[in-house]
């Protein structure tokens, strides 16, 4: 297991309009480029058509907060999902949770303005021990992964984003066995694309990936796991038009969304995503 930090060249992507375009199939439905009043009627709406929240992002564009989101439907414990929240909202409202036996098991933070939200999950369920931080910088992050990875925790979620030019992050770990896996934080594009290489190559399967901006360049976060199972496919960098393209040509091919991240860089919103068959 493995965590490293980098910090190099500014990577220049395409970019246009933001496109906040729906796009289903058949089981599950995702969203992309929602303002928060469109995505809480999209919550309602799926919700109440039998529709659990899987996967949520939020990112700052041009002072405007947006969101991705992945509704899937299944059954399953009871859930919760919360987004807009300040730091300290999302604290009141993780102890709420906590207290009332809720693990969580999505977050995702953003920065609005030069200020700090974030989105999160939570479902009644058992498991092993687990713990989720917030509001770290680079360095503390670093040591939370020291820590938690020493007493036998597996990093299962991690949330890049960038607020007032400084890179923060938010992560969940939990305690339990598995396959070998790989972390890496504030790549680069072109270092991004370079562990993704080596690790798939390697046979490491990309779980987890999130895009943020931090003074005008895109870095990623990423995890990936040794294991096997069905086809997969991973983009990053995409403007809304590609995700869109990207998306309808994999969905067409029979994959399903399980993974997306929405990131705003220098006025333009940008998409990472991962495909499973």
């Amino acid at each position: 297991m493995l965590l490293k930090k980098f910090r190099l060249a500014i990577i220049v992507l395409f970019s246009v309009a933001m496109l906040p375009t729906i796009v289903f199939a058949q089981a599950w439905v995702a969203r992309h480029g929602m303002t928060s009043a469109q995505y809480q009627s999209e919550f309602n709406k799926y919700v109440g058509q039998g529709y659990r929240l899987t996967d949520v992002s939020g990112y700052g564009v041009k002072g405007t907060a947006y969101y991705a989101a992945i509704w899937e439907k299944t059954g399953g414990p009871s859930w919760v999902a919360r987004h807009g929240m300040t730091s300290s909202q999302y604290q009141s409202e993780f102890n709420k949770y906590v207290g009332q036996g809720y693990r969580l098991t999505d977050v995702s933070g953003y920065g609005v303005k030069g200020k700090t939200y974030y989105a999160a999950i939570w479902e009644k369920t058992g498991g092993p021990s687990w713990v989720a931080r917030h509001g770290m910088t680079s360095a503390q992050y670093q040591s939370e992964f020291n820590k938690y990875v020493g007493q036998g925790y597996r990093l299962t979620k991690v949330s890049g984003y960038g607020v007032r030019g400084k890179a923060y992050y938010a992560a969940i770990w939990v305690k339990t066995g598995g396959p070998s896996w790989v972390a890496r934080h504030g790549m680069t594009s072109a270092q991004y694309q370079s562990e993704f290489n080596k690790y798939v190559g390697q046979g490491y399967r990309l779980t987890d990936v999130s895009g943020y901006g931090v003074r005008g360049t895109i870095y990623y976060a990423a995890i990936w796991v040794k294991i096997g199972g069905p086809r997969w496919v991973a983009r990053h960098g995409m403007t809304s038009a590609q995700y869109q393209s990207e998306f309808d040509k994999y969905v067409g091919q029979g994959y399903r969304l399980t993974e997306v991240s929405g990131y705003g860089v220098k006025g333009r919103d940008y998409y990472a995503a991962i495909w499973v068959k």
